[in-house]
């Protein structure tokens, strides 16, 4: 059966004539008659009505016609099936990083004719290490204190998870912009924290001022995963933050230097994680090494 002519018999039908369909189709009257009878020798029976304004279906013509549209339906679909590249995804999570994001967009420029999708997911420690673990994402980019390292490595040995560290930054104590306290009464911030699990970075930083005294009580005020608040706050109100320090040198958060906090061991240490004895996709691979090169 003639998958034109099923074509010419659906429009013919919808649109109740020869003639508008043949315009529709960018064919003539003949061709559209010729393939309606064609169909009606093979089903044995007439399938419209030809009348003075026009064409209707006969009961058996109505038959056919829902028969002809999933012919039809069905054949789109297949054309369209065939006509697709196959799509690659990578699936990766980080902490919440505006270094990461800077990151990620300039690989995406680099590459944005490849047939490459990405989701990008940003999460907190615990959460990437789960996603990770259950295959939801291929690699995860966290940032570790080096007081949480016998706590993070145990999980990640429980989970057959390893991780490989890149880069070292102070742990760093920010002022907003609209702090107008002096460095010696920081006893009274308030601070804007990302989001906080079991491995969140603050929860293992003890305060103290630049004179070494600590700060008994930490008053956070608020709590997120949103880089665009976490920097909105800090510019615009006198709430303050700990993070790491920048990763590359040339990079300064929010444009301002911050106060290294006077602790033991306050570096933060920035890596990723992946399953145990997996090599990475291509694509994956090749965002790691760009991460690399962009810490040297």
């Amino acid at each position: 059966m003639n998958i034109r002519y099923l074509e010419y018999f659906v429009v013919s039908a919808e649109v109740g004539s020869f003639s508008r369909a043949a315009d529709i189709l960018y064919t003539t009257q003949s061709n559209i008659s010729k393939g309606i009878q064609s169909l009606e020798k093979e089903v044995g029976a007439e399938l419209f009505i030809r009348q003075t304004r026009g064409i209707a279906l006969t009961p058996k013509g109505k038959h056919v016609y829902k028969y002809a549209c999933r012919i039809l339906e069905n054949t789109e679909a297949l054309k369209d099936f065939s006509g697709k590249e196959e799509q690659t995804w990578i699936y990766i999570s980080m902490n919440h990083s505006s270094w990461m994001a800077k990151r990620f967009v300039e690989f995406y420029n680099l590459h944005e004719h490849e047939n490459i999708h990405w989701q990008v997911m940003t999460a907190s420690v615990k959460n990437i290490i789960n996603r990770v673990r259950d295959y939801q994402d291929e690699l995860g980019f966290v940032y570790i204190t080096e007081s949480q390292k016998a706590s993070f490595h145990y999980t990640l040995a429980k989970n057959h998870l390893e991780f490989v560290p890149l880069a070292k930054s102070e742990a760093m104590l920010y002022l907003g912009q609209r702090h107008r306290g002096k460095q010696e009464n920081l006893d009274k911030l308030r601070f804007v924290q990302s989001y906080q699990d079991e491995f969140a970075r603050d929860n293992f930083w003890m305060l103290s001022d630049t004179e070494g005294k600590e700060l008994a009580d930490v008053d956070v005020a608020v709590v997120t995963n949103s880089d665009y608040i976490m920097e909105g706050l800090l510019r615009n109100t006198d709430l303050a933050n700990i993070s790491g320090n920048s990763l590359t040198r040339e990079e300064n958060k929010i444009g301002k230097s911050g106060i290294p906090l006077k602790t033991g061991d306050n570096h933060v240490v920035f890596g990723y994680l992946k399953r145990e004895k997996e090599e990475f996709s291509f694509w994956t691979a090749e965002f790691v090494k760009f991460v690399e090169r962009s810490l040297k």
